[in-house]
């Protein structure tokens, strides 16, 4: 790797404010501590450290949105045929 690459690794004060550094290293301590668990971790903690990954993306000037899914497309099926030919309209 060249060594623009390792100064970006491994000097990461150089690209960020020492305010942005304070804010990471407590919501990577923050998500560590809601995934860490004897068990699975609960609803509650996963959406919360999911949160807490979103604001460090976020600091890295990522942008996030939240997942709209897509309109489901609407099929003709056999009941529509039916009711349409129950009404007498035939193309």
């Amino acid at each position: 790797m060249s060594k623009q690459g390792d100064k970006m690794r491994y000097n990461i004060k150089d690209y960020l404010s020492n305010k942005e550094v304070d804010k990471l290293m407590d919501l990577f301590n923050k998500i560590k501590l809601d995934l860490s668990d004897n068990s699975f971790p609960t609803r509650t903690n996963r959406l919360e450290a999911v949160e807490n990954m979103k604001k460090v993306l976020e600091i890295h000037n990522y942008e996030i949105s939240e997942y709209k899914p897509e309109e489901p497309k609407v099929v003709a099926d056999a009941l529509d045929h039916h009711q349409i030919m129950q009404k007498g309209i035939v193309r």
